[in-house]
């Protein structure tokens, strides 16, 4: 785990873009992720990077109590958050934990969603391996950013500390981190909702 990177997060915790909650101007990049992602009554669904739970909130209502959905994050203090925001939704768990690292076990979820969270994740490659291989069969991860692909990396470079460095893949490099991870891209649009890229758990013989 980054330790850096989690004191930097612990210390935004309680900072309006980490922790109110979303506005009416996000609500149809909600519903486009939630589409996306066939995230429905029922499902299974692994959200590294949860930050306060802004977005498990969400998921966790989307999936029902007949559903379930893992959340992580490095921040000790945002997974604090997370967890005194979805109390009472006993189908939730919130675990502080580096996507690279966590176990993950296989063919368990319908879903990914990676939601702001890729450009901290220091091995990329890694991280997207092992999100697809607890992918069950068809499953499908998503990689969203409520603004576009260009302001995230701005916002990055203009930022202080360890977080300065972090960047969204362009177009090319993510494609070929997708396939090498054993994922097809279905789905790359960066517009006026932000950027979504959706990608599926390849069949085994094209891996």
């Amino acid at each position: 785990m980054n330790r850096a990177k989690a004191r930097f997060f612990d210390a935004r915790a309680g900072t309006p873009w980490a922790a109110a909650p979303y506005g009416g101007d996000e609500q149809p990049k909600i519903r486009r992720l939630l589409a996306e992602a066939k995230i429905v009554a029922g499902a299974r669904v692994l959200e590294p990077g949860c930050g306060t739970g802004r977005l498990t909130a969400i998921l966790a209502d989307a999936v029902g109590p007949t559903g379930r959905v893992v959340a992580l994050d490095i921040s000790r203090k945002m997974v604090q958050a997370c967890r005194a925001r979805v109390e009472g939704r006993g189908w939730v768990q919130v675990v502080q934990a580096a996507v690279e690292e966590v176990a993950i076990p296989p063919e368990t979820f319908d879903a990914v969603v990676c939601h702001q969270v890729l450009p901290h994740v220091d091995d990329q490659a890694q991280a997207l391996a092992r999100m697809a291989r607890g992918l069950k069969q068809q499953g499908r991860l998503l990689i969203i950013h409520f603004v576009s692909a260009a302001r995230v990396n701005a916002i990055h470079a203009g930022a202080a500390g360890p977080i300065q460095g972090d960047r969204l893949p362009t177009r090319r490099p993510m494609r070929r981190l997708c396939r090498e991870g054993g994922l097809a891209v279905q789905v790359l649009v960066d517009d006026a909702l932000g950027y979504l890229l959706r990608a599926d758990r390849a069949p085994e013989r094209s891996r």
